[in-house]
């Protein structure tokens, strides 16, 4: 195997590649990525974990076919380095990849390319072109709520849900870490069907979401043998849904409200954050005390003091006491980007539902559901 490439394209495939090749597996062939050559302008760069594929498709002069596997962390740092814009690779005696660009000489170790797992291949699957922004949005506003115990594999990830109804297809994304729970619905012109939903891991997700802010305006999804694919640029990235039952998530969002609480998102957004500098590191527990007009914010740390704030708002309801995790909904608030937010409470001990004043329930709609907790 013999080829020359542009420097930059193929940085570019390596980039991704390391980000993927899995340094602490037990088969050592992880940590490299696959270098093989297609046709006669074409090399394959690609590395997996079993879990996350990438394939990266890059042209160039080749000059004898083959393939073969190296570091990729230590190639991608290598040709990062080299002078020029131009490079040479090709496989030499015992699985040996020599390098080359001007002067420059690398000779590093391989394995064989034969030796390297089965890749999924989106060449089988049936993609449909969506807007990329919106799922980059979508995967914001539910990314910050999925469990990190990836044990729980019903929660370690997030749902998602597609109609498919061509110009108007309506997608969801939905998670919960079991305190709290976020919900994304945003028209997806063009979106596959995908019903019922599946459910994509988180880590696979951080990878999809990296993919994503690299993308054009538009990239091509679809799913197919227990994979979710996106394909944008020459790239594309596999990973594998999580074989769970995601949780009835309908059952937990509060229908009614006996309390409703209507305030600047920002101030509300900028006090949480004020008053919580004072509560438990481990449980970042405050206050929210409420009465006619009135919002009151506090924090009590045996350990640093106290930290109150009040604030004006428009509240309907009888005077109440309750608790949270201030982190819960500084994250919701986080992902709101509407001047009022509203906040329907029923009982101390009730879930409380977060969501933009100005919306209503239906495509476009976010809301976000926090557990109390006693203080």
């Amino acid at each position: 195997m013999e080829f020359k490439i542009e420097k930059a394209p193929l940085l570019e495939g390596l980039y991704y590649a390391q980000g993927i090749a899995d340094r602490k597996a037990t088969m050592p062939i992880l940590a490299n990525v696959l270098l093989r050559t297609e046709g006669p302008d074409r090399v394959v760069v690609a590395a997996t974990d079993l879990n996350i594929t990438v394939t990266t498709e890059i042209p160039c002069e080749v000059i004898s076919e083959g393939g073969l596997t190296v570091g990729a962390k230590h190639l991608h740092d290598i040709v990062k380095s080299l002078p020029g814009e131009r490079l040479g690779i090709r496989r030499t005696e015992n699985q040996y990849a020599e390098i080359t660009a001007g002067k420059v000489n690398y000779r590093m170790v391989g394995l064989a390319d034969r030796d390297f797992p089965r890749l999924p291949n989106h060449r089988e699957v049936s993609f449909a072109r969506v807007e990329s922004a919106v799922l980059r949005d979508m995967v914001a506003k539910t990314f910050f709520s999925i469990s990190t115990d990836e044990t729980r594999y019903h929660l370690n990830g997030v749902l998602f849900e597609c109609d498919g109804n061509g110009d108007k297809a309506l997608a969801r994304m939905v998670s919960t870490d079991g305190h709290r729970l976020s919900k994304c619905e945003r028209l997806l012109p063009g979106g596959p069907r995908v019903s019922p939903g599946v459910l994509i891991p988180r880590k696979g997700l951080m990878e999809l979401r990296r993919a994503l802010e690299g993308a054009d305006t538009h990239v091509e999804i679809g799913f197919h043998q227990g994979h979710v694919f996106l394909r944008s640029r020459g790239t594309a990235l596999s990973v594998k849904l999580n074989d769970a039952q995601f949780p009835p998530y309908e059952q937990v969002i509060p229908r009614e409200h006996e309390r409703l609480i209507v305030a600047p998102r920002d101030a509300l957004l900028d006090a949480l954050k004020r008053i919580s500098l004072i509560a438990s590191d481990k449980t970042w527990g405050i206050r929210l005390s409420m009465d006619k007009g009135t919002l009151r914010i506090e924090s009590d740390n045996p350990d640093l003091g106290q930290g109150r704030e009040e604030l004006d708002v428009s509240y309907g309801g009888s005077d109440m006491t309750i608790g949270f995790n201030a982190r819960y909904l500084i994250d919701i608030l986080g992902e709101i980007d509407t001047p009022q937010v509203r906040l329907e409470l029923n009982g101390e001990l009730d879930p409380a539902l977060l969501r933009p004043a100005e919306e209503k329930p239906g495509p476009g709609s976010y809301l976000g559901v926090v557990m109390p907790m006693r203080l």
